[in-house]
């Protein structure tokens, strides 16, 4: 069964398979070639029970959308082993789906960690990308090449959060 991830207040919560995932530790981070990078570092529990984690690189920017700032937050899970754990956290909970539908699902709880906002002062969007490369690496199909950029990147999951300061 699909996983479907509903927004709480500081986490993203599958009420079918009961996986909270919480907002996540959040560190500065620097790349090799001195890029600087957010280190995102999640975990999932079952049941009050935590079951897995997963920490990646991310950047944020501003973007003009429509007429109007946002800023976006963007998770990159463009390495094979991220995509790799990822399907041996599908394994260990018993999910059946395809695993580029638990990808993308699993992505979305992701993000949606961050959907329950209710002080942002400013509108925030929430993207999770991967590479073609990666998911063929890791023995995971694109279903559609419609998904994938022109620059060899695929969205898995996006959310967004409007402006809520009180």
């Amino acid at each position: 069964m699909r996983l479907c991830f509903e927004p709480r207040p500081y986490s993203s919560f599958d009420p079918v398979s009961g996986i909270t995932i919480p907002r996540p530790r959040v560190l500065p981070g620097e790349l090799a070639d001195g890029t600087v990078v957010t280190e995102y570092q999640y975990a999932f529990y079952h049941c009050d029970k935590r079951v897995g984690g997963l920490g990646f690189h991310g950047t944020d920017q501003l973007a003009e959308v429509n007429g109007h700032t946002e800023r976006v937050f963007t998770f990159d899970l463009g390495h094979d082993w991220l995509i790799t754990y990822m399907l041996e956290f599908k394994t260990m909970v018993g999910n059946a789906d395809n695993d580029f539908s638990f990808l993308r699902d699993l992505a979305q709880g992701l993000a949606m960690a961050y959907a329950g906002q209710t002080d942002n002062v400013e509108d925030l969007r929430y993207v999770v990308i991967t590479t073609v490369s990666a998911l063929a690496i890791a023995g995971v199909l694109t279903p559609d090449r419609g998904l994938v950029a022109s620059d060899g990147h695929v969205v898995l999951a996006e959310a967004y959060v409007p402006v809520n300061a009180h």
